[in-house]
């Protein structure tokens, strides 16, 4: 009956509005209201700053950041930086209820939980190589 509403942005363009709106509130310098509307005016659905880090830790998301060129930047943050707000997101989403609940149902977010960025892709490297 109602259209589904999607994004204008692709999967990586999306996650890397995201990350950058996580780190710079993580840094101080952007608030939960104004993460809000730069979300939402940036990737074009209704999304709020907890969509932001439940789509973060997801796999589409995480994949695409993973899929950036390693000599990739924007606005002074490299690969690297945006996998770690991936990282944060995703200890966000494991840790933040008070009753030890999950506020997404990521698989993805339960694999990086209590791991560094660095420790994550040495992970994956591995996991990688023992397929072929």
């Amino acid at each position: 009956m109602f259209p589904k509403k999607k994004s204008r942005l692709s999967p990586q363009r999306k996650a890397i509005a995201a990350a950058h709106v996580l780190l710079d509130s993580a840094e101080g310098t952007l608030d939960e209201k104004a993460a809000g509307r730069r979300l939402r005016e940036e990737v074009g659905l209704r999304w709020t700053y907890l969509t932001c880090i439940q789509y973060l830790s997801g796999k589409e998301a995480l994949g695409a950041l993973k899929a950036l060129p390693n000599g990739w930047t924007e606005q002074g943050r490299t690969k690297l930086h945006l996998l770690g707000a991936a990282i944060l997101a995703a200890q966000t989403v494991t840790n933040l209820r008070s009753d030890g609940g999950m506020l997404c149902a990521s698989h993805r977010a339960e694999e990086l939980k209590g791991k560094t960025v660095e420790q994550w892709l040495a992970e994956k490297s591995d996991a990688e190589r023992e397929e072929v």
